[in-house]
C-alpha cells in the first residue's frame, strides 16, 4: 500500500506542475495577443539592421575581406562600356 502511495505522489505533483505551467502559457498568450492591438494592413515590421563582423583568423586569411564587397571594380565610363558593347536579343 506504501509503494502505491509513493508512485502516486509524483504523479500528482507532475500534473500539478504541467497545469502550472500550461495556464501561464496561456497566460502569456493572452497578454501577447492585447499587447498587439489592431493593426495597419499596409504596415509592416522589418528585421533590425544587422552589422557582421568577421573575426581575426578571417580577417588575417583574406584582407580583401575588409574592403568594401560591393564597389564595382569599374569606373563609370567602364560599366558604360562593359554594358553598350553587347549585343541586344532580337528575338
Amino acid at each position: 500500500m506504501d509503494q502505491l502511495m509513493d508512485t502516486q505522489a509524483p504523479v500528482s505533483q507532475d500534473q500539478d506542475q504541467l497545469r502550472l505551467l500550461t495556464e501561464m502559457v496561456q497566460q502569456l498568450l493572452r497578454e501577447r495577443e492585447n499587447n498587439q492591438g489592431p493593426g495597419d494592413p499596409y504596415i509592416t515590421s522589418r528585421m533590425p539592421v544587422t552589422d557582421l563582423l568577421a573575426y581575426q583568423e578571417l580577417t588575417e586569411a583574406l584582407p580583401s575581406i575588409e574592403e568594401d564587397f560591393f564597389k564595382s571594380p569599374l569606373t563609370e565610363e567602364e560599366r558604360k562600356m562593359a554594358i553598350h558593347s553587347c549585343p541586344k536579343n532580337s528575338a
